[in-house]
């Protein structure tokens, strides 16, 4: 393109009515932003009673009314105008908010795509302002008792464009919805009432607990018990179920439950969470919500937090319901950088990141601990010999004991955390397979428990056989399964995952992969800081700066647990040691150090996870009765019922529901 093509315009001053346009496309999107700037001048009114009203997805209408202090006649006159506003006078105040609003812009970024309508009252006087993309404004007396009201009527006619992108009214009714939502759960403390196309659509009292405004507006009342409150002071953790004392006394669950040690570097700031039980998840994070003083945001940081603190206790690809508080103090987080104020920026999140998931990972500890203090599960956990391999008989007579010794035993005997098919290659004959399909797998399982007078070969899939004295198992399997200290009967498996057992009257489907999984897990983290010298050392190849920082703020952690790592330069790091129960490789190491981004105090588990459910026995072995005896054993004295990653390892069906399905009365 030539100089002679190009068109050359003077420099101009925009007339105000562009200009206006221009600001208020910032700050008003679509009708949800309307009520967003609404709703944050009625909470910073200090209104304990806020209504607000919409017609056709906010487009025609949008009014909200509220207690509050209202305005005077000189504020009303000013209060549409452009950075006009009551809330900060200098640029020092910006470090200091503590109101949700504080740009000056909202009402008069309003006015220039609407009608605006203002009346407020103020000591018994109450005024009324029109004004709108003519920027002529009309100010009268008004008949209000208390508060203000604020009305946007026609929004975007005068802006064709914006117009042509909005939704259907339903879809725009929607996102005002969730504005709605996303204003009045940090105030369950004040009345809040949602009002569309004339039919009330949320209607919250004033006094709930935050529990109850969270259920309501999330419409899940009938899952209120299932839903908790931690609660965190001054950075220090004291978390508090509050679901109300009635729930807790129900669910037997203490008041202090889920109290973690949080010791941040700053008393500056204190934060709650609301969270559902392990069985309340979804596949993406639309219900968690992340409040910084009041305000909904966007950060990402917090959201991992959270995730990170839950991971284990949900299944894998899955997130927890919850919503978080955070207070903080204003000068340590920035909120000047979108004229929405959907951004946030923090001098320092680490102490906080760090205090959101020790709390949570705690909670959900405990909670697991107490549904199975309730559940009667420890008590009635089978009480095992010495050498679980060896079952006694009944008379005293002599024990059976197995011709092959290497069985579910050396599972745990070191070096069994392998990766990936190395690993599954290197401990085949660690565990013995029946050959065949499921059903096959079955009348094998029913041969050697109720077939006493016969010998049955049980062979592994590389071909290798080794023989049973199939009455001796019967017997000691029976004595186990009939002994009033065990009772636990291991019944079969099926369809190479699942083992059946029975116990306390009630049928069990254990999933085998998922129990030795954590048992696996629960070896590793007990070992934890035993290791083993390398002849030659791993070597890990960062790819900037900022992924040496990151491990050598994971050196320390890494220690404890037995790797020894040291910088060599040049984006090398060397592991000299390695811990006694972790055999995988350069690639799986850099994968769960890097790759992840693992938080320091998480890296450990992390690791732990994925080495234990790397080796844990596949989808597809077929245990033989005595294996799968003691796996019973030990998986049934888990203090946690589920696989590190969430898993529930199994599912109860109790005799009454076995007889509802087949319509059988006892």
């Amino acid at each position: 393109m030539s100089e002679n093509d190009i068109e050359f315009r003077p420099v101009k001053t925009l007339v105000p009515e562009v200009a206006r346009k221009i600001a208020a496309g910032e700050v008003i999107d679509r009708p949800c932003a309307v009520l967003r700037e609404f709703l944050d001048n009625a909470v910073d009114s200090g209104a304990s009673r806020i209504t607000a009203e919409i017609e056709s997805g906010g487009t025609s209408l949008i009014r909200v009314a509220d207690n509050g202090c209202g305005m005077t006649k000189e504020d009303v006159e000013l209060c549409a105008l452009p950075h006009a506003t009551s809330k900060i006078v200098s640029d020092g105040d910006l470090e200091h908010l503590t109101t949700l609003g504080f740009r000056g812009e909202a009402l008069a970024s309003i006015a220039a795509v609407s009608r605006l309508e203002i009346t407020a009252c103020r000591n018994g006087q109450a005024w009324h302002l029109e004004t709108g993309p003519d920027n002529k404004q009309f100010i009268g007396p008004a008949s209000l008792p208390a508060g203000t009201v604020a009305v946007c009527r026609g929004l975007f006619e005068n802006f064709p464009a914006r117009h042509r992108f909005l939704k259907r009214a339903q879809a725009e009714t929607a996102l005002c919805k969730q504005v709605f939502i996303d204003k009045s759960l940090p105030f369950p403390d004040r009345a809040f009432r949602l009002i569309c196309d004339s039919k009330i659509r949320f209607d919250f009292p004033a006094g709930q607990t935050p529990v109850q405004r969270f259920c309501s507006a999330l419409e899940m009342n009938e899952n209120l018990p299932l839903f908790y409150e931690i609660r965190s002071h001054d950075g220090k953790n004291a978390a508090e179920h509050s679901a109300d004392a009635e729930n807790r006394a129900a669910k037997n669950v203490p008041q202090g439950a889920g109290a973690a040690a949080v010791s941040p570097a700053s008393p500056a700031w204190s934060f709650s969470i609301i969270l559902g039980e392990s069985g309340m998840y979804r596949s993406d994070r639309k219900l968690m919500y992340v409040f910084v003083n009041g305000r909904r945001v966007q950060e990402y940081a917090l959201l991992q937090a959270i995730d990170y603190g839950a991971e284990g206790y949900f299944p894998n690809g899955t997130h927890p319901i919850a919503c978080l508080f955070l207070n903080i103090d204003s000068s340590l987080v920035d909120f000047n950088i979108h004229p929405a104020k959907k951004e946030v920026r923090f001098k320092d999140i680490g102490p906080v990141h760090h205090g959101i998931s020790s709390a949570v990972r705690n909670f959900y500890r405990d909670l697991s601990i107490h549904e199975l203090s309730r559940e009667n599960v420890s008590e009635a956990a089978v009480k095992m010999s010495s050498d679980p391999m060896r079952f006694s008989k009944s008379s005293g007579a002599t024990r059976a004991e197995p011709r092959n010794s290497a069985l579910y035993g050396d599972f745990f005997n070191d070096g069994f955390f392998g990766s990936g098919k190395a690993c599954e290659r290197e401990h085949a004959s660690d565990y013995a397979d029946y050959t065949g399909s499921a059903n096959g797998a079955r009348s094998l399982a029913e041969a050697a428990f109720f077939n006493a007078d016969r010998h049955t070969q049980i062979g592994n899939k590389a071909g290798e056989n080794a023989a049973y004295d199939t009455a001796e198992v019967t017997d000691s399997a029976e004595s186990a399964g009939t002994s009033a200290a065990n009772n636990l009967r291991f019944i079969g498996s099926a369809l190479g995952v699942f083992l059946i057992a029975e116990k306390d009257g009630d049928l069990y489907l254990v999933d085998q992969h998922a129990g030795h999984e954590r048992l696996l897990f629960e070896r590793f983290l007990e070992t934890a800081g035993e290791k083993q010298a390398l002849l030659v050392p791993l070597v890990i190849e960062t790819a900037s700066e900022d992924d040496d920082r990151y491990l050598e703020s994971l050196v320390p952690s890494l220690h404890k647990a037995g790797f020894t790592m040291k910088n060599c330069g040049s984006g090398r790091w060397e592991v000299e040691s390695v811990p006694i129960k972790w055999h995988g490789t350069e690639r799986d190491l850099q994968k769960d150090l890097l790759d992840k981004r693992i938080a320091p105090d998480e890296i450990i588990r992390s690791i732990a996870a994925t080495s234990s459910c790397r080796a844990a026995v596949k989808d597809g072995h077929v245990l033989d009765p005595l294996t799968a005896q003691r796996l019973l054993f030990d998986i049934f004295n888990l203090k946690d019922p589920h696989c590190p990653h969430g898993r529930p390892i199994w599912t109860k069906i109790t005799k009454e529901e076995l007889f509802r399905a087949v319509r059988r009365t006892e």
